[in-house]
């Protein structure tokens, strides 16, 4: 499973990087396409641009995810025949894509680094908003959210108590004000200007639409891929859609989690920066009464408690 924006962190993959030196590669080609290096904007030595805007978050994230896939994958012989499902959260869906064979490497680039310039130029003109809802139950959030219709959506399910609502700037505020006079305690907004995952951004998802269909090229998947806004599996046919239906529709994060552990999913490994999809996939399965483990790659430690984990269920193919 692969995060989305918002886990990106200053020197991320630093570590990594610095035990596997050969995966520089992935930055350098990413680099080139886009035209800014981005591990210098990772590390913040490039004062003119930073790794919380959108243009260089995403493809950030996209990059440091493949290697890390890529590196798991291939290195550490992992089976693939063991891997049930790929998915992603957002932008992570991307990185799941590539995993599963959709695109090579440089085309993801190409749709990402796109992905992000447009979303970036909608955050300077947008009056948008987003903010987490958390320690809240969904009837609470979609009570006061009746009463702003077409104005406010709920963007994300990520877990039981934590769900992100998206909207226009003004009517994000009047939402808050209501939830905290109800006695909502915790509310984050969001470092972003855009609505997204709601029916605002449906000008952007009009343009991916478009770019898709002029500049990518769709492969038959190698592994089973996951959609998080449709909940269900989907193919190259379907890919299109799904991508640029995740621009308007939410995140449902809880449902696709919920829907893998029912099939008898045991093991979940994030991959790429950051634990936050590992800590929403306990807490969904604590409720669940599911026992199972959970992985990242977050760091060199995390990755060979990784090896070690999978070396224990047979996952790992000795080289």
């Amino acid at each position: 499973m692969f995060p989305g924006q918002g886990s990106q962190y200053p020197d991320m993959g630093e570590e990594f990087l610095g035990n596997n030196g050969k995966y520089r590669r992935y930055f350098e080609i990413s680099s080139e396409i886009v035209g800014k290096d981005i591990l210098k904007i990772i590390s913040g030595s490039d004062r003119d641009n930073s790794l919380d805007n959108t243009r260089f978050s995403q493809i950030s994230i996209y990059t440091l995810s493949c290697a890390l896939n890529d590196y798991i994958v291939n290195d550490l012989f992992i089976n693939r025949e063991c891997i049930d499902t790929v998915l992603g959260h957002s932008l992570g869906e991307y990185s799941a894509l590539y995993s599963g064979g959709a695109y090579s490497f440089e085309q993801g680039v190409k749709l990402v680094g796109y992905r992000g310039k447009i979303m970036s130029e909608a955050d300077r003109s947008a009056k948008g908003m987003m903010a987490a809802v958390l320690r809240t139950g969904i009837s609470i959030i979609e009570d006061v959210l009746g009463g702003l219709k077409g104005r406010v959506f709920v963007a994300n399910y990520n877990d039981y108590l934590q769900i992100v609502i998206s909207g226009y700037e003004d009517a994000v505020g009047e939402a808050i004000k209501e939830l905290k006079s109800r006695g909502v305690r915790k509310i984050i907004p969001l470092k972003v200007g855009i609505a997204s995952h709601s029916p605002l951004m449906k000008e952007v998802s009009d343009k991916l639409g478009r770019f898709i269909e002029e500049n990518v090229k769709l492969t038959e998947m190698k592994l089973p891929f996951f959609s998080t806004t449709e909940v269900a599996y989907r193919d190259r046919n379907d890919i299109k859609k799904t991508l640029t239906g995740q621009l308007t529709g939410p995140i449902r994060w809880v449902d696709s989690i919920e829907y893998l552990l029912g099939k008898g999913v045991g093991i979940f490994v994030e991959v790429g920066p950051g634990e936050v999809l590992s800590g929403l996939v306990s807490r969904i399965a604590q409720r669940s009464g599911k026992d199972i483990i959970i992985l990242d790659t977050n760091k060199m430690e995390d990755i060979e408690n990784l090896k070690n984990a999978l070396k224990k269920e047979g996952i790992i193919n000795e080289a």
